[in-house]
């Protein structure tokens, strides 16, 4: 074998590791906007992508002791590279099929179709690499390790290029076909230099072109869309009912994942759609008349608003950069107000500031921050609240029956972090509503009378509630059931209704 050859082979087991990488994470973002980011949704893609490779290290060890023929090498990797340039399409087909399924089948099955076939063939072309460039027996540990290093660091590289660069700037479709080409290109270059190209290769790559052809109507309700590691966002302009007029009028929607997270009346910017920032605001004026306030997620940025227009001053932490230029760019945040992008606990363990009110208004589509609600955390907050300090948390409106375990787990570890408790929820049945955890370090007084209904400790059973802590995050397993709940509900809303459009 020439050097040149060579050269060109470990290159192809090179973009072959970054493949691999790059359509594990487009995968997981395709499903993420249908069935979340749950570390549920995260096991079956890594289970599918190991399953996928392990039968793949299998096959291709088959074939290369029954055939020496190289260009085996270039047929598999051509192959995956045409299944990952229709990807995209092979999802639009399936998704509208899998959401009506439950989470677990769902999910396993959208990626059966256009995850596992891929790698299966990135899984086979590995062995038949280092076969290909063993000459002798004693040379079989040097070659595995060679490949197998340069696939590695192909895979590195691709997820940070992937996950920080081309998927927030070019989105999935784009960072499948880019890499999908290129995975087909070097296929093609390989059979000229090896001078095993055929005709049928022509056949292979038009129908793969055909198929990777998708007409994108416009659709002029989304007025901005955006694809990256932190998921979906959409900007969305529609009419909804007004449930205390009782009339539709036109709103303004910041999703993600196809979870509304910020719904703002495009006739009065500083309103919400749902009643909770108000409430939440309210009750903040009920307990404290200190203004030195942190918010921790930003949002479309009615809570922000309302809280700039009952003078707070507000320092924002947003992990999204992206969420912060829409913000601004749509919902009529100022361009001039300072959003502090980092990690809402590392913010907390780095900053020496102290507050009045620290809120927490962190959903990342129906996922709350587990990292934030154990025991450990609530010491950290507590230690950068000033005296008679309040800490208000937004989360999901069940607090019955297995949905509500998760909001009685975090009523419990803020007990034993000393917290006095005031719980409000918002109007309507658990399933539409929201919680509001108002959490003084010192006894709570209100001055004023209190929005919302009061939920009193001792109407709360707590014998199947956990203490929260950073050694055993089990919140997101103690709250999957009501997040599903949502989830269900705002695919019904949302994410059934742009499949359709």
């Amino acid at each position: 074998m020439s050097s040149a050859l060579k050269k060109l082979i470990l290159l192809l087991a090179f973009i072959e590791g970054g493949a691999v990488m790059c359509v594990e994470l487009c995968s997981a973002k395709i499903l993420s906007p249908f069935f979340g980011t749950s570390v549920y949704v995260w096991a079956a893609v890594l289970g599918i992508t190991l399953t996928a490779l392990m039968f793949g290290y299998y096959l291709g060890g088959y074939i290369s002791s029954k055939n020496k023929d190289k260009s085996i090498i270039f047929w598999l990797m051509l192959i995956a590279g045409c299944l990952v340039t229709v990807t995209p399409n092979i999802s639009r087909f399936i998704l509208p099929i899998t959401i009506q399924l439950n989470l677990l089948a769902g999910t396993v099955i959208s990626l059966f179709c256009f995850l596992f076939f891929p790698l299966l063939l990135f899984g086979a072309v590995s062995p038949l690499i280092i076969n290909l460039l063993t000459q002798q027996a004693n040379e079989s540990g040097k070659s595995s390790g060679t490949v197998y290093a340069i696939s590695t660091l192909g895979g590195i590289i691709t997820t940070f290029l992937v996950g920080f660069y081309t998927l927030p700037q070019f989105g999935i479709t784009a960072t499948l076909y880019t890499y999908g080409l290129l995975v087909t290109i070097l296929s093609i270059v390989l059979f000229i230099i090896t001078k095993t190209f055929k005709a049928s290769i022509l056949i292979l790559l038009a129908l793969a072109a055909a198929s990777s052809y998708h007409f994108k109507n416009h659709d002029e309700e989304v007025i901005y869309q955006s694809e990256g590691i932190l998921g979906e966002i959409k900007v969305v302009d529609r009419n909804l009912n007004n449930p205390e007029e009782n009339i539709h009028k036109a709103y303004r929607e910041l999703m993600v994942n196809n979870i509304s997270q910020t719904i703002m009346d495009k006739s009065n910017s500083e309103k919400s759609y749902w009643d909770y920032v108000e409430i939440l605001t309210h009750n903040i004026n009920a307990y404290t008349k200190e203004k030195n306030t942190l918010l921790l997620g930003l949002g479309g940025g009615t809570l922000y608003k309302q809280l700039k227009k009952n003078n707070f001053n507000v320092d924002i932490v947003e992990i999204d950069q992206r969420i912060e230029m829409v913000a601004k760019r749509f919902f009529g945040i100022d361009k001039n107000t300072h959003v502090i992008v980092d990690d809402a606990r590392h913010y907390i363990n780095v900053t020496d500031k102290k507050y009045d009110v620290i809120i927490y208004d962190l959903y990342h589509s129906e996922t709350p921050p587990i990292h934030l609600m154990t025991k450990e955390a609530f010491q950290e907050i507590r230690s950068k609240l000033n005296d008679h300090g309040i800490l208000v948390i937004n989360f999901y409106g069940f607090i019955t029956g297995n949905k509500g375990k998760a909001a009685r787990s975090i009523y419990k570890t803020l007990l034993n972090e000393k917290y006095t408790i005031s719980l409000i929820a918002t109007s309507g049945e658990e399933a539409h509503r929201n919680l509001l955890f108002i959490c003084g370090k010192d006894l709570l007084s209100p001055t004023i009378e209190i929005p919302g209904k009061i939920i009193h400790q001792k109407d709360i059973n707590f014998d199947d509630a956990v203490l929260l802590n950073d050694n055993q995050p089990i919140l997101e397993h103690i709250y999957l059931e009501a997040a599903l709940s949502w989830r269900k509900d705002y695919n019904e809303i949302n994410a059934k209704y742009f499949l359709n459009k």
